[in-house]
């Protein structure tokens, strides 16, 4: 079982201290945004502090966030007939670009008419293997 954080005087709130006495740090940042001192211990502090954490973490889950699917490796023949339909499900506009493509295969998409508000389709008029993100429109 692992040790268990406690918190500790002076140390950043993007550290934990474990029980061994190491501090381990909880993100990539160079420097913490903030430090914990003796006075932040105290209980009305600790509270105002967590109440602000709170409501942080509600504006957070508040926040619209478009859903993604990845369609991977897609071959397409590049007659500029052949339809590929990609399902994404999101009955509505997306938008959509190509995330990885062999040479030249970028070049060649384009969306076709018969799209509809749960599919995505797609025509080549350039072969290859292309790989498409659609994103779900606000």
């Amino acid at each position: 079982m692992g040790a268990a954080a406690v918190p500790q005087a002076g140390v950043a709130m993007s550290h934990a201290v474990l029980q061994a006495g190491k501090v381990r740090q909880l993100d990539r940042r160079v420097e913490p945004d903030e430090q914990l001192t003796e006075e932040d211990l105290e209980p009305a502090r600790l509270t105002r502090r967590l109440m602000a954490i709170l409501r942080d973490i509600a504006r957070l889950l508040r926040m619209w966030r478009p859903q993604v699917i990845d369609h991977w490796d897609v071959e397409v023949d590049g007659t500029g007939t052949t339809v590929y339909r990609l399902p994404h499900g999101f009955d509505g506009r997306v938008n959509w670009w190509v995330i990885d493509a062999t040479a030249g295969a970028q070049v060649g998409i384009e969306k076709d008419p018969s799209s509809d508000d749960n599919t995505l389709c797609l025509i080549s008029t350039v072969a290859g293997t292309v790989s498409v993100r659609i994103e779900e429109a606000g």
